[in-house]
């Protein structure tokens, strides 16, 4: 049957699609609007999908049987021989072996390790929902030349234990990622835009905020107490929301300098604020490697930043780079750096701090980056991990690619996928130089954000592009959009939809569609996974509250300690380390 007589004969049929029948005047009216529709949005395409004039004759006739489109929410189908080419690459052998490989390799790795994990590695995708997984992993796929890309897989995607985690935090519904980081590094749970503090401190109360009964303790303090060497990274400032969790207690997640503190109206002598936590508090002090960017928040207004020439934002005067150097015992032991080529120098051997600040803001995306000149989150995780793996007692890292939620909350989808494939890296270079028989590693989100993947786009149609025709306005739309967010599109002055088969799709700063307006796009409130690999990773699978997931490593002192905890009761970084019970876990949240 030809495609013309396919799209005619619904119109005189007493059956159609979707077995629609019609009858007297009712069907009189079908067939002329039928006809008018096919001979006014055209035949059908020499596309991949339905034209958008086949789409609507299709759905048209299915209306009018069920006015309520019960039976036609499917209305997709493509031709039969435009998608061929898909199904040509893997027959149903290879699907059957596909899946009995692994199944093979999941049954052996299967022997529990239920021994001391001598160190951990924090692995946290600031704002990765599993869309920005599944995406990630489509497009890394076809940047490697993959035949489609959906096969390809995400490095941590290989780790043989994953679970669901909760995301909320004490006063939200919806997380961001001060209140998740006190969740995920100190097992409690704390109100929107503060960290590590329990739920007794409200946002911006200062007073609240000094009271060491409110300031929760961190994995990072615990590790401390028991003689393991520590360490940060993230791209974003050192002194941001989630690598704050690991070291600082505050009321305002933007008090990450004195003078944010004294415009809030808050007296920062009493207050410390984020930065001087870092350098000066017990926590902070005593981490060994500390790498990402955000020199301006350690900086006086009276220094300028020596690759931007921008003041710095302290207006107490402190230059807090220069006090790091200052309070190690050792100076010869401690090194500062700013760019690739003095971290490559640095002698991992004889270095037992380390403070890379590699921009004045935070770190460039990895689209933006200049290779040369700033270091990628793998190069900076091998350096911590051959620097921190050197203490007998093991270690605690913490890295973040936190830019994942920057570029989200831009409506920047590809600047999104291409950090959490960085990240994916790192994840990688941490793999190839510990052993999953001592080092437990974890891979996880704080929260995640509004993007989704939609429409029926061929197997192998390039992620970042179309994904069909509407057929309602016969527009194109892409398959990964945004709830709401800076890309919303405002309609034309017919009102019509903005048309956007002119845009360049493949710009790394292209924002995506969105259904709301709003300046920045928000988190979402969905689950996220929590990928890990070492020993007593087994406990981590089914669904979690948001906790601290270092299960084989650290303990809470007591049952009633840890029934505290969940009070929002001061944890004393104590905690002892055990080698065979499990711990209980609580769970994350958000920015």
């Amino acid at each position: 049957m030809s495609p013309l007589s396919r799209l005619i004969q619904p119109c005189f049929r007493g059956g159609g699609v979707g077995g629609c029948k019609y009858n007297s005047a009712r069907h009189l009216v079908g067939i002329s609007l039928c006809f008018y529709l096919i001979f006014n949005y055209a035949l059908p395409s020499s596309g991949r999908y339905m034209s958008t004039g086949e789409a609507k004759a299709m759905n048209f006739v299915c209306r009018l049987e069920d006015p309520d489109l019960d039976n036609c929410m499917h209305n997709f189908k493509p031709h039969p021989k435009q998608r061929a080419g898909s199904a040509k690459s893997e027959d149903s052998i290879y699907w059957y072996e596909n899946a009995q490989s692994s199944l093979r390799r999941k049954v052996g790795s299967e022997t529990k390790i239920e021994k001391l994990a001598k160190n951990v590695i924090f692995f946290l995708g600031d704002g990765m929902s599993v869309p920005t997984i599944t995406a990630a992993r489509i497009l890394k796929g076809q940047l490697e030349g993959k035949t489609f890309g959906e096969e390809a897989e995400l490095n941590f995607e290989r780790f043989p234990n994953v679970a669901l985690s909760k995301t909320f935090c004490m006063d939200s519904q919806v997380a961001d990622s001060a209140c998740s980081a006190t969740a995920y590094l100190s097992g409690t749970l704390g109100n929107i835009a503060t960290v590590g503090v329990t739920s007794k401190v409200s946002f911006r109360d200062c007073r609240s905020q000094m009271n060491k009964t409110n300031q929760a303790s961190s994995v990072l303090a615990w590790a401390q107490a028991r003689g393991m060497s520590t360490g940060i990274i993230t791209t974003t400032r050192v002194t941001h929301a989630s690598p704050a969790g690991a070291y600082a207690s505050i009321a305002d997640r933007d008090w990450e300098n004195d003078r944010m503190i004294r415009d809030a109206g808050e007296n920062p002598d009493r207050c410390d604020d984020i930065a001087e936590q870092l350098v000066l508090g017990e926590v902070g002090k005593r981490i060994n490697v500390i790498l990402g960017g955000g020199r301006r928040e350690l900086m006086p207004i009276t220094v300028r930043d020596v690759e931007s020439n921008q003041p710095g934002r302290r207006s107490d005067g402190k230059n807090l780079i220069q006090t790091w150097l200052k309070t190690k015992k050792n100076p010869k032991s401690a090194k500062y750096v700013w760019n690739k080529q003095q971290l490559f120098n640095v002698n991992v051997s004889e270095t037992d701090y380390l403070l890379g600040l590699f921009s004045y803001d935070h770190m460039d995306y990895v689209t933006d980056a200049d290779a040369n000149a700033d270091p990628s989150l793998p190069e900076m995780t091998k350096v911590a991990i051959d620097i921190l793996s050197r203490n007998p007692n093991g270690f605690f890292l913490f890295i973040e690619g936190g830019r994942v939620d920057h570029a989200h909350h831009s409506n920047k989808a590809q600047k999104a996928l291409v950090e959490t494939i960085s990240m994916d890296a790192a994840v990688l270079t941490a793999v190839e130089n510990t052993s999953e028989q001592d080092t437990l590693i974890l891979v996880t989100a704080d929260h995640s954000h509004v993007m989704t993947i939609s429409g029926y786009p061929q197997r192998g149609n390039p992620i970042l592009g179309f994904a069909g025709i509407s057929d309602v306005d016969d527009l194109p739309y892409t398959t990964l959009s945004y709830a709401n967010g800076p890309g919303y599109k405002h309609p034309v002055e017919s009102g019509d939809r903005y048309d956007l088969t002119d845009d360049h799709l493949d710009h790394p700063d292209y924002t995506q569609m969105t259904g709301l307006p709003l300046l920045s796009e928000t988190h979402g409130g969905d689950d996220v996974p929590i990928y890990s690999r070492g020993p007593f990773s087994h406990l981590l699978t089914g669904g979690h509250m948001r906790g601290a997931h270092c299960p084989p490593t650290y303990a809470e002192q007591s049952s009633s300690a840890s029934s505290s905890s969940v009070a929002g009761s001061y944890v004393p970084p104590s905690a002892p380390i055990i080698s065979g019970s499990p711990i209980k876990t609580r769970r994350k949240a958000r920015i």
